[in-house]
């Protein structure tokens, strides 16, 4: 053979052109799908905040227990105890002086994060507006992570660190908008990319994801516990979890608009566009102007439903520490068994919620229906105003029977009965 000819030879295909020229065309055509496919993933959706709200919650839920019992264990530590003796936890829920410091360290806490929250978190949900929702989303998760770390750094120099560095800690967390900031923002986020008609459904879902963390939270916090030197440990995978929160927000959340687009006046006519010459610190307050320039009636309804939103949500935040501590000193319950009711109360909060409470409102409004109810608004003929009121009627119940149990059961049941009403 000579060279031309080994030269074609060799350069011959071993199969023909034809035989792979359609699975090209088919792989092209996966290719191309498989593309479109990760494009989609990568668009902006409100599942994209769903999920990430959900790990939020997860770990909050996560660190309920352990973080009421690590505070404990600190003022046990560091306010009663002796430089002989270092009393255990179980010894220090007995103990009155223990509690007493406790509550005082508690109120310290919810004034300092409440009063920066509700400072910070207009001005936080103003700047959404404009830098863009992820910003804030990851300013939410920045504060539970220095508090984290500073708590971390206590624990493990609890001769040499006073615990009131962790107000600190609750500062930043205040100053970052708390959880009220987390959900705001998602909310918005969701409404940037939803019909109004389709908001409601994703809402719900924000609110489940609630739900799904203080249930199951506490279930992963119950096994944690049974570790040695469990707080450590559960505070650094907290650390690391905020961690990893962090980078998705940054790095994998779409942005849900274009802030250059909200340059436009709103409901109220406030601009929100920056005028040449004008501060940032008043651009940023500017939004506030709607409560002091719209109609009297609707002033009258924003004070009116701002108040029963301030009272019920205050309640709600209190409630957690009370129904840890207050069984703690009458029934000795241990971390686990905290753990285990605070799940069993979000896990009955939800029953209430998903499967109770839908066709109750569905006889409501048809008994409304037969009886001729005027139809003064829509609210008053579907029943949520009905809804309303025997909702702060059982609160009322709820917290007078917490307030005079005596025995575990009457406690668990007055707090059943608080947590059916929690998300009416």
């Amino acid at each position: 053979m000579n060279d031309q000819s080994r030269s074609d030879a060799e350069n011959y295909p071993l199969l023909i052109e034809q035989c792979f020229s359609e699975p090209r065309g088919q792989e092209t055509e996966k290719s191309q799908t498989l593309n479109d496919y990760w494009a989609r993933l990568w668009q902006p959706s409100p599942a994209w905040v769903v999920c990430v709200f959900t790990v939020y919650e997860f770990i909050f839920g996560v660190l309920a227990v352990p973080e009421f019992n690590a505070t404990f264990a600190l003022i046990c530590h560091q306010r009663q105890s002796t430089s002989q003796t270092h009393p255990e936890l179980e010894q220090c829920f007995a103990n009155i002086d223990t509690q007493s410091d406790l509550s005082q360290f508690l109120i310290y806490r919810q004034v300092i994060a409440g009063l920066l929250g509700a400072f910070s978190t207009p001005i936080l949900g103003s700047l959404s507006d404009r830098i863009g929702r992820k910003p804030i989303l990851a300013c939410t998760v920045v504060g539970p992570l220095l508090y984290e770390i500073l708590m971390v750094i206590v624990l493990r120099h609890p001769d040499s660190i006073d615990m009131h560095w962790l107000l600190v800690g609750y500062a930043m967390e205040g100053l970052s908008g708390t959880m009220i900031a987390a959900t705001s923002t998602s909310q918005t986020y969701i409404t940037d990319l939803t019909r109004p008609s389709s908001r409601a459904r994703w809402f719900s879902y924000l609110q489940a994801s609630y739900a799904f963390g203080g249930a199951v939270g506490p279930l992963i916090a119950s096994l944690l516990l049974k570790i040695p030197n469990p707080f450590q440990t559960i505070f650094w995978l907290a650390i690391c979890s905020h961690l990893s929160l962090l980078l998705i927000i940054l790095f994998a959340l779409p942005e849900s608009r274009n802030p250059v687009s909200t340059r436009r006046p709103d409901l109220d006519g406030v601009t929100l566009e920056q005028r040449p010459g004008e501060s940032y610190f008043h651009v940023v307050l500017t939004p506030l102007k709607s409560i002091w320039e719209s109609k009297g009636f609707r002033n009258t309804n924003m004070i009116i439903l701002a108040g029963i939103d301030m009272i019920i949500f205050g309640n709600m935040i209190g409630l957690l520490p009370l129904q840890l501590a207050y069984p703690a000193f009458l029934f000795k319950w241990q971390p686990t068994t905290q753990s285990f009711f605070i799940s069993l109360s979000y896990s009955w909060s939800v029953l209430v919620l998903v499967v109770l409470f839908p066709p109750i409102m569905i006889r409501l409004r048809r008994w409304n229906r037969r009886q001729g109810v005027p139809n003064l608004s829509a609210a008053s003929n579907s029943g949520e105003l009905d809804a309303i009121q025997v909702n702060l009627v059982l609160q009322m119940i709820g917290y007078m029977g917490i307030a005079l149990s005596r025995a575990p059961t009457h406690f668990v049941v007055s707090s059943l009965l608080v947590a059916s009403t929690g998300n009416c």
